[in-house]
């Protein structure tokens, strides 16, 4: 069985559609994998107790455990979720599946960094003279980020064509941050994306899983 490690309970001031172990819990759903949710007590400190250091050395969620497996980090969990099914992801060592890990690292390296700290100013904005100072350039390049994946994105439907891939909840989940629906001004294919793979009834199901 799987287990995703996942938050028990988030500050009032949070999302829960922010949460990173979304992406594998929407996965899973995606490729029908069963699969456990193991929520860590951050009020008690079990993100940094030895048991999940042994999961997770960096005590960040999501990991994940597949029998004595373990891994961390999204982009490899969702990677190793569809190759364990066989689903969802293009056949290893082929042009189509670098393609494929090119858009993994482009939701996690190239647009989650710019819209997660925009998103992240927008909420110490008000106590913090720093975020107050720092959030229109935030904005300003996380929007001209947007704007170019836009582009990148062109007419397709999913990032690797007609098909929806992991890759697309990886980038699914990443557009949650966007806090300002303003960012996507300029970027309608981006959002019309984003509206797209979050209907999916996977991610809803997986959504209300990380609530429950």
């Amino acid at each position: 069985m799987i287990t995703i490690y996942t938050a028990g309970s988030i500050p009032p001031f949070l999302k829960w559609t922010w949460l990173r172990p979304l992406r594998a819990v929407w996965t899973a759903e995606e490729l029908g994998l069963p699969y456990t949710l193991h929520r860590l007590d951050a009020v008690k400190g079990e993100q940094r107790g030895e048991a999940y250091l042994a999961v997770n050395p960096f005590g960040k969620i999501p990991s994940m455990k597949d029998g004595d497996f373990t891994l961390f980090e999204s982009g490899a969990i969702v990677t190793y979720l569809a190759d364990k099914a066989g689903k969802l992801i293009p056949a290893p060592k082929t042009r189509e599946r670098a393609i494929h890990d090119q858009w993994c690292f482009a939701a996690v390296n190239t647009i989650e960094p710019p819209v997660f700290d925009h998103m992240f100013a927008g909420l110490q904005a008000a106590q913090f003279a720093w975020a107050k100072e720092r959030a229109p350039q935030l904005r300003d390049l996380a929007q001209a980020r947007l704007k170019l994946f836009a582009k990148a994105l062109g007419g397709n439907e999913y990032l690797t064509g007609k098909a929806f891939t992991v890759a697309d909840a990886l980038m699914g989940q990443v557009l949650n941050f966007v806090n300002d629906p303003g960012l996507f001004d300029g970027a309608d294919a981006v959002r019309d994306y984003h509206a797209r793979v979050t209907a999916r009834p996977a991610y809803q199901r997986a959504l209300k899983a990380i609530q429950s």
